[in-house]
């Protein structure tokens, strides 16, 4: 045989080899359904795209033209047609865990006037509200504990599209639905749009399977008003200074951020590709990025991370690769004393890519070492970290936009280092690159919160999280939302433990006794997860705070 033909065979083998050991199986996690916002996602696989930055490259949507209909208002997903498909597609398939909503836009779109009298306008936003409220309660009802994502929406543009340089004239799609309204403003219709998110996010702050992020200035924050705006108030302003969620309401979402249609015009409501991902991406940040993590996440400490080098050279910044003669590694520190379990099965770590400089470090394996404790004699970061003794170094899979900056990767570390992630002590991680070109690349440190270091955590079968509680469970959490005492409803088993949870999976709340209540006045206002420890077993439960 050919030599060159036998290497490159030999290669081909490894290279499947490496590939099968780092496959992973997709799991569909969302069901996307609603109107043309969630049809366009749908067709653009928005979703998909945006899991995939997040580092979440197993994780999938699903939804069909059925379920994410062109033009649909709220009273079709009232109907026994839609919430069949809905009921059948989440029974066909029990690894769904949330549902994108998109809906009630057509309502108000196509039924309100700038004409309408105070109590009009009030009649049909109570309507609107009612419809959606009732299908939400529907959605929450097709499986126990089931998360309701309301997508909301961002400002439209009517006007400077449809009076611009608009080679369709009144035969543009959508200018009837902007003559019916009255060919209203900017600033009007931006109002009726934030009168109603925030009656949706009045809602969803009282209930706690509903999430709702409302940022209808999201374009603005994005994409900026680059090119002066062609009707009034004109001008412009650059991206990431319109603040959210309201950014200035007397301007539309800008030109660039709808819908382009062959380059022949653009349309006035539905957003581009890169809109609907700006979109999800928000909602990734606020929500679904920490939602999709396991049983428990934990998030870095920002004082003990950084990155040393092999010239001894310590770093608060969250640096790895090569710089000439240089190697740089990172250190991270998670605070492992938190978990809620002894025993971790499955644990990961995510990193958001910042900055890349020559060539990319990430495009070669990395190898990570696990120190139960500390690296050094601290915990404080120190040269003698690069070459400290660990409990074990290990050449992990790496998954996600490695290329690529506010991309995440997601290390997903081998079984053998979970025995050293333990509750004894804090956990330290050493990431090193192996390639030997100069390049290196920034992550994100853990100054905010949404894009900070992630280790996240499977426990052994005998933990039971959120997202395994059935719905034969007994144990109920009331009254909740609470103000001054949360107080469990239980049956004989006898409570050990009561923790009590942020949404950044810090411990606020602990109480070590036989106890069915708990005082929580201390608490903020907000969204908490309870981990009640029981028979040798963690229940996780969700309330608010008043």
């Amino acid at each position: 045989m050919n030599k060159t033909l036998l290497f490159t065979l030999i290669i081909s083998f490894f290279t499947l080899q490496l590939n099968a050991q780092c496959s992973e199986n997709d799991e569909t996690k969302v069901l996307l359904i609603g109107d043309s916002w969630a049809f366009f996602m749908y067709v653009d696989g928005t979703i998909d795209n945006v899991f995939e930055k997040w580092g979440h490259t197993h994780y999938k949507f699903l939804s069909n033209p059925t379920v994410a209909e062109n033009g649909a208002e709220t009273d079709d997903f009232q109907g026994s047609s839609k919430q069949t498909e809905i009921q059948n597609l989440i029974n066909d398939n029990p690894s769904i865990e949330a549902i994108h909503l998109s809906i009630a836009g057509n309502d108000v779109l196509g039924d309100w006037n700038v004409n309408f009298t105070q109590a009009q306008l009030d009649e049909l936003i109570d309507s609107v509200y009612a419809r959606t409220l009732d299908v939400v309660n529907f959605l929450k009802s097709t499986k126990p504990g089931i998360k309701i994502v309301f997508s909301g929406y961002v400002y439209p543009n009517f006007e400077e599209i449809l009076t611009v340089n608009n080679p369709l004239g009144n035969s543009h799609p959508f200018y009837g639905t902007w003559n019916s309204m009255g060919q209203p403003t900017f600033l009007q219709i931006n109002t009726i749009l934030n009168d109603f998110s925030t009656l949706m996010e009045d809602y969803a702050n009282t209930e706690p399977q509903v999430e709702f992020y409302k940022a209808p200035a999201l374009m603005q924050y994005t994409f900026g008003q680059n090119d002066v705006l062609g009707v009034a108030p004109g001008g412009t302003y650059p991206p990431f200074t319109q603040p959210l969620p309201f950014g200035d309401p007397s301007y539309p979402s800008p030109k660039e951020s709808m819908r382009d249609y062959l380059g022949i015009t653009r349309d006035c409501f539905h957003l581009s590709p890169k809109g609907y991902r700006d979109l999800i991406g928000y909602h990734t940040q606020k929500f679904y990025h920490k939602f999709l993590m396991d049983d428990q996440y934990l998030l870095s400490t920002l004082s003990n991370d950084g990155s040393v080098s092999s010239a001894q050279n310590v770093s608060n910044d969250l640096i790895l690769g090569k710089n000439g003669s240089e190697d740089f590694a990172t250190v991270l520190n998670f605070n492992t004393q938190n978990m809620d379990w002894q025993k971790v099965t499955n644990a990961e770590i995510f990193l958001r890519i910042e900055e890349i400089t020559g060539d990319n470090p990430l495009s070669s394996p990395v190898e990570v070492s696990v120190k139960s404790g500390n690296l050094g004699s601290t915990i404080t970061i120190d040269a003698a970290d690069y070459t400290a003794n660990t409990d074990m170094d290990e050449t992990p899979c790496v998954f996600g936009s490695n290329n690529q900056t506010q991309s995440w990767i997601r290390i997903e570390l081998p079984a053998t280092m979970n025995e050293f992630i333990t509750k004894n002590s804090n956990t330290q991680f050493l990431i090193k690159s192996t390639s030997t070109t100069d390049g290196t690349v920034k992550f994100t440190n853990a100054s905010d919160s949404d894009f900070a270091p992630v280790l996240n955590l499977k426990y052994d079968t005998t933990y039971t999280s959120i997202k395994n509680i059935t719905e034969e469970s007994t144990l109920v959490l009331f009254p909740n939302p609470a103000e001054h005492i949360l107080r469990i409803n239980k049956n004989e088993a006898s409570i050990s433990s009561i923790k009590i949870y942020n949404s950044l999976g810090q411990l606020c709340l602990q109480q070590q006794n036989n106890s069915t209540s708990i005082n929580v006045e201390s608490l903020n206002s907000g969204f908490y997860k309870v981990a009640i420890t029981m028979d040798s077993k963690v229940i996780m439960r969700n309330f608010v705070k008043k």
